[in-house]
């Protein structure tokens, strides 16, 4: 056995260290490495006149080590070459811990929720060099871009949304801050992939059985506090540089100290959270820098940043660091597929989507509704097709131009789904007149789907929908139902409701389906009704599916309850919108509640201002159900018998 002194050195330390060795200069690598302790991080390689060759784990056993020793002035010289290891990235930055975005830059939870498994490592070699600049487009835009988030993706958005809501109100600079610019230098190292080999900690999973049994949503809040709200599922490592490139025009901020509830926006819903702003407010840590910033490498203080000397420390996988976050999924859809679907259901619905767009309405002949196709996301489609999601579409109508003699009615036009073909909804309006007139008329449709949140993006309070569906065969033109929440009244809890159909055909392209809510004996039912256009006579109600929506925890600044208005002149009951919005052109969700069960039916006639009451007349001759047993008109003496809720939802 030969045993020499053998000096090792691991390239690109900085400064040069040696320690020296013992070695047989017969024995494979494989076995130099086993019998001294060379962990996985380290490879042997040998000098070449331009740089080194690194020699992989799996060929060791083919090299001695006396043909991969350097000889240097009699001295025997062994490289290792230090290897970027995955589990170690995991150790150093918690790649398997959820997230939160923040505005003072990613908040890596306090418990785990996975253990990483394995990883796809990828060396990005020379394409990680980059140079550009950062700019910010909205709120959402600064978000994403301070928590390391550069694409597009549709999860990311919403990740950014719930930050943004809860972190705005802790600081008033979001102004100043999105008129920034910077210009970076970037150098990625590796991309890591590892969404297939994160697996649930036995402690996540047992706190999410115990949410599931307690049907609490609380539970689940609890959950995300403690785990996170998603996890980035790639990763780039490496080093990035900003530099600010333009002075902006300092305003103060405010160091107000307070304690409130905030009004925050999730998605397209306004909810109260309960935000602890006892701390000083100020500039987020990304934000407040003077001039340089550093991710990765290493630079001396103090001295004009020299772009080569931070480069070359790069060369040391210990000083790289998160530089980019991608693909982040909720933490609820990485746990198994038995366990992720209860709990959304456990959850409730939650309001997913809303929009308000433009309608033209050419009311050129007598009896033609307007067949409004819905402009959906294709992401919002796709949930829409999704069974589980079990989707449900609101909306509401306003004329932009208050046309007299002329009010609105919606209804949903929702297809049955058929595999392999994307339904789009459609909104069905329908102009009614006394007498018919041919007009142009520019309307105002707002859009609401409701829905279980399959993919988990943010947490929300309890949104329910009550569907009832009503059978042809019934032949009759009134019908009611009990709704199961009798104690909305009293609770000061929001709701109203839409009828959806399935199809659209002659026998119901003419109707139009109307609905009143009443309160009669601690017992809220739905009345509703069937209107024929083509025949000004109500009809048997058609197939259809009524649906009503109830949210338990809106903002008040998004809903007010009304009591009737009279005028002087006519006596006709109307509820003056300005006494509660100040946007009068978006259009309201409205309910209305009776307290008794015999007035005629009525429509509700939105304009930009008020809510007036619409009757229409029926050439029955008196003989139908609704014309025999519903003749209470509203008039100022039943003042005490009408509650009129009015809710406004924002995007």
């Amino acid at each position: 056995m030969s045993f020499v002194i053998v000096f090792i050195q691991i390239i690109d330390d900085v400064p040069s260290q040696y320690t020296s060795k013992k070695l047989n200069l017969a024995d494979n690598l494989s076995d130099i490495r086993n019998n001294n302790d060379i962990d996985n991080t380290l490879l042997f390689s040998t000098k070449l006149s331009d740089g080194y060759a690194k020699i992989e784990r799996e060929d060791e056993k083919k090299y001695s080590l006396k043909e991969i020793i350097t000889i240097n002035n009699n001295l025997n010289i062994l490289y290792l070459m230090r290897k970027p290891c995955w589990d170690i990235f995991n150790n150093n930055c918690e790649l398997d811990y959820g997230c939160t975005m923040s505005f003072d830059g990613i908040k890596k939870a306090t418990k785990r929720a996975f253990k990483m498994k394995d990883c796809e490592l990828t060396e990005i070699k020379a394409k990680g060099y980059k140079k550009g600049y950062l700019e910010f487009e909205s709120k959402e835009d600064w978000m994403k871009k301070t928590n390391l988030f550069f694409s597009s993706d549709v999860n990311i958005q919403n990740f950014a949304e719930l930050g943004i809501s809860i972190e705005s109100s802790q600081s008033d600079n979001f102004d100043d801050e999105i008129k920034s610019i910077y210009n970076y230098t970037e150098v990625g190292k590796v991309l890591l992939k590892f969404r297939e080999h994160l697996e649930p900690t036995e402690e996540f999973i047992k706190d999410i059985k115990a949410a599931i049994e307690s049907n609490d949503l609380e539970e689940y809040r609890k959950i995300t506090e403690e785990y996170g709200q998603f996890i980035p599922t790639e990763v780039i490592l490496g080093g990035r540089v900003y530099f600010k490139d333009v002075t902006m025009s300092s305003k103060s901020s405010a160091t107000k100290s307070r304690q409130n509830s905030a009004s925050v926006k999730f998605g397209p819903l306004n909810l109260k959270v309960k935000v602890n702003s006892s701390k000083l407010k100020g500039k987020s840590k990304f934000y407040n820098f003077n001039n340089m910033r550093l991710l990765g490498g290493s630079h001396p203080e103090g001295e004009k940043f020299d772009e080569k000397y931070w480069i070359d420390s790069l060369k040391d996988y210990r000083n790289w660091e998160c530089i980019e976050f991608k693909n982040p999924v909720s933490i609820f859809q990485l746990v198994p597929d038995t366990l992720c679907k209860m709990p959304f259901k456990s959850i409730g619905k939650r309001i997913l989507y809303t929009c308000t767009e433009d309608c033209d309405y050419y009311l050129n002949k007598f009896k033609k509704y307007r067949d409004f196709e819905l402009k959906l996301p294709r992401n919002i489609l796709d949930i829409i097709q999704n069974e589980e999601a079990d989707c449900d579409i609101f909306a509401t109508v306003v004329d932009t131009e208050d046309s007299k003699n002329i009010f609105f009615n919606c209804q949903i036009l929702k297809p049955k789904a058929e595999k392999g073909k994307l339904v789009k909804p459609r909104i069905i309006i329908h102009g009614i007149q006394k007498k018919f007139q041919s007009r142009n008329l520019k309307l105002k449709i707002k859009i609401m789907v409701v829905g279980y949140d399959t993919d988990f993006n943010f947490i929300l309070p309890n949104i329910e929908v009550i569907k009832k569906h009503h059978d042809s065969h019934d032949k009759r033109n009134f019908t009611s139902t009990t709704l199961s929440n009798h104690d909305l009244m009293t609770r000061n809890i929001p709701f109203f409701g839409i009828p959806i159909l399935e199809n659209l055909n002659n026998l119901n392209k003419s109707l139009i389906i109307g609905h009143n809510f009443r309160n009669v004996d601690n017992e809220l039912k739905i009345d509703m009704f069937s209107y024929c256009a083509e025949k000004s006579c109500y009809v048997n109600l058609p197939n259809f599916t009524f649906c009503t929506l109830i949210i338990d925890d809106p903002i008040s600044n998004s809903y007010g309850s009304f009591s009737f208005e009279f005028s002087m002149l006519k006596k006709k009951p109307f509820v003056d919108l300005r006494k509660k919005f100040t946007s009068h052109l978006n259009p309201k969700y409205i309910s209305l509640c009776l307290s008794n069960d015999n007035y005629k039916p009525f429509f509700l006639k939105q304009k930009i201002e008020q809510i007036k009451i619409k009757y229409v007349d029926c050439n029955c001759g008196k003989t139908c159900f609704v014309c025999k047993n519903k003749t209470l008109r509203i008039s100022s003496k039943d003042e005490n018998n009408i509650d009129d809720g009015l809710m406004d939802c924002y995007l």
